[in-house]
Formats: structure tokens, C-alpha cells, sequence
């Protein structure tokens, strides 16, 4: 702008602060120093255009645009200027002739639209961790306009993994994690205000970190027992559950698998397979070995052949029980039964052969049967006759649970008897008669 000879700057005579106005809004230039005698006449133009001169003999000249929409004070030279708009932005210049030397002033006006309407738009919001990458839009109305991203508290700034785009109103993230899920917050501002907007994703990992629980935990578990087995993993959406026992798939699903009065034939591995149908992972959880045995009972102690059990032949014991057998011991009256020439035992301990047979075999046969859950006895007194003896009481069979059983043999004296039955008028009467 040129300056006429003669003219001054008023110290002072505006604010030194470039001045800040919004759309639709009004801003007052305030001349802080007005000169203390009256003036003639005040002019304000902007960027070599009038706005307004008042004084002299004429009316007011007001420029075109600015019709009913600036007020002067008449008094202090301020000006009001109504309803900006951006083009109202640029230095406005006040000069005031008044008794001595002119006075002039600059002021700068920037007018801005305020930050609104704010969007965050998401290419894709339904991501897989580590395959899929997403790219954040923000838009918003308004001018110069500045954008900044904050996830939680931490800003975004470029680096490996994000990217930032379109002056920082489009933010990409590469290879998305769970971590990624957002909140993310979009804050855009200019001079006069600011807003933000939010966006959240759905971000679709594992399952991963499998775990399989049985409770109650045991090492055996007896046959008839209840157990449940629980599998749990990290996943999102939540995994499905499927079981399997030795590696073989069974139809029971869900996260929770019941075993109900469970029987030694469902001992094995127990695992549990996830799966997520988002991500098309899955993962196995470590096998957990549940072993269940049946308690033994009804123990019994049998003979072949059956007696009577002659010198010299052969006897084979066999000892057996209902339930889970893992071991069988074997005593003969109290002392432990040992393999030798003459007795044999089969290679699980079930049957003990003895051939030939001595007399000194006679005696009490004791079958311990044993598991971890459990234990019972079976007995059987095996009597040896004497060959070519032709007496020799019955055998005593076997003895069962643990317990003997006294068995009384009745020996019958031979006597020769002779029974004659008289018959009597009313009564019989039996006579036994020695013979000689």
C-alpha cells in the first residue's frame, strides 16, 4: 500500500495480534488509541479496496459488499464488521485525519468455517489379526483444517506398520493386531474450534493358549466314577469346541465335556480340538490321561480237574474276579508260592499247574488279586489222597473273599449192619443188629 508523504503510523492505534473471525460471525476493529482531538474524516480498506470513508461534506462511502454489514463508531474510528465470510480474510488499514498529521493502522483479519460435520470411515472393520490391514478416513467441513489420531492416549505418528496419508486425514495400519481394536479417535481443529470422532474394530485372532481342565483331578479314577472336562482358549469370537479321545474325534461339542459313571473301557487321551470360524485356526490342547479301573470283586479260587486229587496226577488253580486285575500273588499255607519243576505258572499269574503231585501239596491256596483302586483274596484247601487209597475224605472246595470255611468230614466206621423191621400190632419198631 502506498503512503502518503506526511502520513504516520498511530502507535498503538490497532492491536498488533492478527485478529480471528468465523464464519458468520462478527469481529470489531477497536482503535485503542484514538487521537485526542476530533477528526475530520476515517477510512478503512482492505487489500486496496475501501470499505468504508466517513467525514468531509459528503455522506458515508461504503464498498460494494459491505452494505449493511459494518458499523463505524463515529467517535473512536472502531469498526464492525457483521456476518463474515471467507473472503473477508486479509489487512485492513485504518487512516484517520484529524488536527495535525494523519494517523494510520493495520490490522490482519483471517476468517474461518468451523470444524463440523465430522465421519470416520473404515475400508474394512471385520479384520483377521496379522492378515488384514485397514486404512481410517477422516472428512470434516471447515477450514485449514489439521488432523491428529490418537489410539487410547498415544498419537499415531509414521513409522513400520502405520501409515499416515492425505495430510494426516487417512491413517492405514498394516498388519493388524487385537491391540488395534480402538478406540481410535480422529481429532481435526483449525484456529477457531475442534471436534473428533471415534471408530472402533472388530479384529478376529486366535484361538491360541488351549487349555483343557478335568476336575476332579486324579491319577486313576474307579469305574462308576463322574467327571467333567473343561476347555477354554483365547479366541475371538469365541472358538468352538470339539473333543477327541486317542486322536479319534468324538460327537460331544462345547466347551464343557461330562463323563458320567465311566467305565474302564473310556479310559485313554483326552484332548480338545478349537476352532475359529472367523480366523480358520485351530489348536489342540496337551492330551490329559484319564485311566479308570474297575474294582475288583467276586474273587473265587477253582480247581481242574475236580476231586478227589489223586498222588501223582496233576491239579491246575485258577484264580479270577470281576473288575481290573493288575496283579495276582500267590501263597501256600501263608508262604509265598514259588515257579519250580513241578509247578508251573501261566505269564499273567491267572493259573498255577502242579504235576506230578506229592502229598506234601495238600494244604490252604491263597490268590491275592490286586489294582490300585482295590484288592481281594480267594482260598481254596486242596487235599492230595493217598494212590491206589480208596478212602480219603471229600475235597474242601473253594473258599471265596477272603475268608476260609471249616469243613467237617464225617468218617464212617465200617460196620456191618443189619436192619430188620418187625412190624408191631400198632407201633414199627427197627432193629439194628451187630455182625459177628
Amino acid at each position: 500500500m502506498l503512503v502518503s508523504p506526511g502520513l504516520c503510523y498511530g502507535k498503538g492505534l490497532l492491536p498488533a495480534d492478527s485478529m480471528v473471525g468465523e464464519v458468520s460471525h462478527n469481529v470489531t476493529f477497536t482503535i485503542v488509541n484514538p487521537p485526542s482531538t476530533p477528526f475530520r474524516v476515517v477510512a478503512w480498506t482492505t487489500n486496496g479496496t475501501n470499505v468504508i470513508t466517513s467525514g468531509g461534506s459528503g455522506a458515508d462511502d461504503i464498498g460494494t459488499g459491505y452494505v449493511g454489514r459494518i458499523t463505524l463508531n463515529s467517535t473512536t474510528g472502531s469498526l464492525e464488521l457483521r456476518n463474515l465470510v471467507l473472503s473477508d480474510t486479509g489487512e485492513y488499514v485504518v487512516t484517520i485525519l484529524a488536527v495535525g498529521q494523519p494517523k494510520e493502522g493495520t490490522a490482519t483479519l483471517r476468517v474461518y468455517a468451523p470444524v463440523s460435520k465430522m465421519t470416520i470411515t473404515a475400508n474394512n472393520i471385520d479384520l483377521v489379526e496379522f492378515n488384514s490391514s485397514v486404512s481410517l478416513s477422516c472428512s470434516s467441513s471447515g477450514t485449514s483444517l489439521s488432523y491428529r489420531w490418537l489410539n487410547g492416549s498415544s498419537e499415531f505418528t509414521a513409522s513400520d506398520g502405520v501409515q499416515l496419508d492425505d495430510g494426516n486425514s487417512t491413517l492405514t495400519i498394516v498388519r493388524v493386531t487385537r491391540y488395534d481394536q480402538g478406540p481410535f479417535w480422529c481429532i481435526v481443529s483449525n484456529p477457531i474450534n475442534s471436534d473428533n470422532e471415534s471408530i472402533t474394530l472388530t479384529i478376529s485372532y486366535g484361538p491360541e493358549n488351549i487349555t483343557l481342565k478335568v476336575t476332579p483331578l486324579d491319577v486313576l479314577y474307579g469305574s462308576g466314577s463322574d467327571l467333567t472336562l473343561s476347555c477354554s482358549s483365547e479366541s475371538s469370537p469365541p472358538a468352538q469346541f470339539q473333543w477327541a479321545l486317542n486322536g479319534e474325534l468324538l460327537s460331544n461339542q462345547g466347551p464343557v465335556l461330562r463323563l458320567e459313571k465311566i467305565q474302564a473301557n473310556q479310559s485313554g487321551r483326552y484332548s480338545c480340538w478349537a476352532h475359529n470360524t472367523r480366523t480358520l485356526r485351530y489348536q489342540t490342547s496337551e492330551p490329559s490321561d484319564i485311566t479308570v479301573l474297575e474294582r475288583i470283586s467276586s474273587a473265587k479260587l477253582t480247581i481242574s480237574p475236580n476231586p478227589p486229587i489223586i498222588e501223582g496226577g496233576s491239579v491246575t488253580l485258577t484264580c479270577d474276579a470281576s473288575g481290573s486285575i493288575s496283579n495276582r500273588d500267590w501263597r501256600k499255607d501263608g508262604q509265598p508260592l514259588s515257579p519250580s519243576e513241578r509247578i508251573i505258572f501261566s505269564e499273567d499269574n491267572k493259573t498255577v499247574s502242579i504235576s506230578p503231585l506229592n502229598l506234601t501239596d495238600s494244604g490252604i491256596f491263597l490268590c491275592h488279586l490286586a489294582n490300585l483302586l482295590s484288592n481281594e483274596n480267594a482260598s481254596y484247601n486242596l487235599t492230595v489222597n493217598l494212590k491206589g487209597s480208596t478212602q480219603g475224605g471229600p475235597n474242601v472246595g473253594a473258599i471265596v473273599g477272603g475268608s476260609l470255611g471249616a469243613v467237617a468230614v464225617v468218617a464212617v466206621t465200617a460196620i456191618g449192619v443189619v436192619a430188620a423191621m418187625k412190624k408191631g400190632h400198632k407201633t414199627n419198631e427197627l432193629t439194628i443188629m451187630p455182625v459177628i
